[in-house]
């Protein structure tokens, strides 16, 4: 049985046009990252004479930058947060800065001046007048993708699939701002000529991809007009269809997992679209969390929440266990212990049916990985493609690739790796890593004891160019906790079956643009 499908050249030429682009999620920070970068040019304000003048107005706030009119003379001060050391954060407004110090004043108006090789860390806060595509990092490690509403010296505000989530600056790294789709789309619109129809196919292709369809069909319109471009033929009857059928059923605005904009699954007329005969079913925020509690590893402990209701119950149901304190002293202190104490009690308890009760808030080490490093870098992006397993074209295998970003979805596809039963061997084989069929299928026929099965478009995910794909995958799976005894999630692997399509009638065009 195949594993993978045929790829299609729409995967292909969007993947060629992003490498051509190199765009980075840090584009608009970049500049920004590190505090050895070339430092901006500040105003001139004489730190002493500010110290002096105790009738000057307070320093002004994120709020004062909003409300500022054009008009104003005084352009706001760049904002920055400072690690200063392993003990002191402090925000402010830069006042003076050049290659070797910088000089802030902090909200209250206090001036206070820094080398700036003897800083921890300088991160540059990002002003934001409306909110825009960006990623949060934690301090955990966490990355949060979404649209970034704020970034202030007391909280960041990040919007996720349309939920609004205030984070306190404590338990924030930094941000960095994304490129728009429209930014994107004028970058690329400057790199290629008018007369590049080959090119301007590929920007119409992942126009298509990012369901910006109106754009996509004023970039075809004109490629076929003036090149006659097969491809874009093709493409332009999907973008028209499309369109028809969003004018004719309307998109619902509210959110949905397993889509990443809106969801489109209310429609009165119109054709059917095939992305509803995929399947829809995902595990609940509730499975995420049973999952992350089976994966905490405590000589690296994400964050986790016990509440005092749950050590009641602990006490009232293995108050007889010989690991719980016989006097009431010791039952106390179970109320001021740190929640990984409280955790591991449990674990040594095998309170199971108390495992429910455990809120973990960050992700574990080996789950944050497989997110970054697998799931996000390359089985979305080779693996669940639309014409691959994440459509109907890719055999009876299937990966969700809607609302990839979601930690409904990602944790789905987790599960589905680890009890696909279809196959004489486990796609993921934790025991000996190196044997599962999720590596064996991404390396190079030549090098693989299983290799992937010919199948036209395929390529190897795993090419001696980048050895860190690989060495990522046996990471993620020699830190998943052992031994592994399943995960008490009600889920079973969904299988696709699609009928078979009749053999197309003979035709003089190229081989590439059949069983498209």
């Amino acid at each position: 049985m195949r594993l993978l499908p045929v790829r299609v050249a729409l995967a292909t030429v969007i993947s060629a046009l992003i490498a051509m682009l190199g765009l980075s999620l840090t584009v608009a920070g970049a500049s920004r990252a590190s505090a050895d970068d070339p430092p901006t040019a500040p105003p001139a304000i004489d730190p002493a004479s500010e110290s002096k003048d105790q009738s000057a107005p307070p320093p002004p706030t994120a709020e004062d930058a909003t409300e500022a009119t054009p008009a104003a003379a005084t352009p706001v001060p760049e904002r920055v947060y400072l690690w200063v050391d392993r003990y002191e954060e402090l925000a402010g407004f830069i006042v003076d800065e050049d290659h070797d110090l910088l000089t802030i004043r902090t909200p209250d108006g206090t001036i206070r001046s820094f080398p700036k090789n003897r800083l921890h860390r300088l991160i540059r806060l990002n002003d934001i007048e409306a909110a825009r595509p960006g990623i949060v990092e934690l301090r955990d490690g966490t990355l949060l993708s979404g649209q970034l509403v704020k970034d202030d010296f007391d909280e960041v505000v990040i919007r996720i699939e349309g939920v609004t989530t205030k984070l306190p600056r404590a338990s924030v790294v930094q941000t960095r701002l994304d490129l728009t789709l429209d930014e994107k789309y004028q970058r690329f619109q400057e790199m290629i000529e008018p007369d590049q129809y080959t090119r301007r196919f590929e920007l119409a292709a992942w126009l298509f991809e990012e369901e910006a369809y109106q754009l996509a069909q004023t970039e075809l319109v004109e490629i076929v007009a003036k090149s006659q471009l097969p491809r874009a033929v093709e493409l332009l009857r999907l973008v028209n269809a499309q369109l028809i059928l969003e004018a004719n059923s309307g998109r619902s605005t509210s959110p949905s997992p397993l889509d990443g904009k809106t969801s489109r699954d209310t429609r009165s007329t119109g054709p059917v679209d095939l992305r509803d005969l995929l399947p829809k079913e995902i595990i609940s925020a509730d499975d995420v969390n049973i999952i992350r509690v089976y994966e905490i590893d405590f000589r690296k402990p994400p964050r986790l929440h016990i509440s005092p209701e749950t050590i009641r119950e602990i006490l009232e149901k293995y108050g007889a266990s010989p690991l719980i304190p016989a006097d009431s002293s010791g039952r106390t202190a179970l109320f001021r212990a740190e929640s990984a104490e409280i955790v591991e009690l449990m674990f040594r308890l095998k309170a199971r049916d108390l495992y429910s009760r455990i809120e973990v808030k960050s992700e574990p080490p080996a789950l944050n990985l497989f997110r970054q490093r697998i799931h996000d870098a390359w089985l979305i992006p080779n693996c669940a493609t639309s014409r691959c397993h994440g459509g109907l074209d890719g055999g009876r295998f299937f990966l969700h690739r809607r609302g990839s970003k979601n930690e409904q979805v990602r944790y789905t596809n987790l599960l589905i790796l680890e009890r696909w039963n279809e196959l004489e061997m486990p796609l993921v084989d934790y025991l000996d890593p190196g044997r599962s069929l999720l590596i064996q299928y991404g390396l190079p026929r030549n090098e693989a004891r299983f290799p992937h099965p010919e199948v036209k478009g395929w390529s190897p995910v795993f090419s001696k160019g980048n050895p860190r794909l690989l060495r990522d995958a046996f990471s993620w799976m020699n830190g998943m906790y052992r031994p592994r005894s399943g995960y008490p999630v009600d889920y079973e692997a969904p299988v696709i079956s699609t009928p078979d399509l009749p053999e197309p009638l003979p035709s003089d065009e190229p081989d590439d643009r059949r069983g498209r």
